[in-house]
């Protein structure tokens, strides 16, 4: 009698499916994207359309190149990692919202091209970090926050106008919404648990 191998699928709460279930997705729609009379990027975010508004939950997914792909899934690798060190959770809510409210005012107040990219969501990730570390303040927290600060200082610019085709929105209303979610987080946390 032969036993029966069974393939183990990572749990949604896992750092690994979190992390590299986002860039897997991002790959394939981009491998789909190249194919000769298919335009994905359609799908991203057009500012004040109603039919570009859709384009908030479509837009971190999809992106300009293979160029504009790669450059993302590193510091998205390693912020998302990061957040994960707090837990698994924390990083789904920190990305839900930072795509949602980042998109969103991106729909909102960005130039009237096509937003597509997960930068936005990087530098959500990038503003939770230094955000949560300097309200929160524990050790952990903190030593993060520094971490963050050392690899990615650098990042500051990207929410200055600089090229026409880089959607400078996306960073800084990424930031800013991922700023306020640390903020907040860092608060509720403190009340909870000071010592966490």
């Amino acid at each position: 009698m032969t036993e029966k191998k069974t393939v183990k699928i990572p749990p949604i709460s896992s750092k690994r499916f979190a992390i590299l279930g986002i860039m897997l997705l991002c790959l394939v729609l981009q491998i789909v994207n190249s194919l000769p009379g298919i335009n994905l990027n359609g799908l991203g975010i057009l500012p004040r359309q109603m039919s570009g508004l859709s384009g908030v939950f479509f837009a971190p997914f999809l992106h300009g190149g293979w160029a504009h792909l790669f450059s993302n899934l590193v510091p998205f690798a390693i912020l998302g990692w990061l957040v994960c060190q707090f837990s698994v959770k924390r990083f789904w809510l920190v990305f839900a919202g930072t795509a949602l409210v980042g998109g969103l005012l991106v729909w909102l107040f960005g130039r009237s091209n096509i937003h597509v990219g997960l930068s936005g969501v990087i530098y959500g990730l990038w503003g939770y970090l230094i955000s949560y570390g300097i309200m929160h303040r524990s050790l952990k927290a903190i030593l993060i926050s520094i971490a963050v600060v050392v690899l990615y200082s650098g990042l500051i610019w990207g929410v200055f106008p600089q090229r026409v085709h880089i959607s400078f929105e996306s960073h800084l209303f990424g930031a800013i919404s991922g700023a306020f979610i640390g903020y907040i987080m860092a608060k509720r946390d403190k009340q909870k648990s000071p010592k966490l």
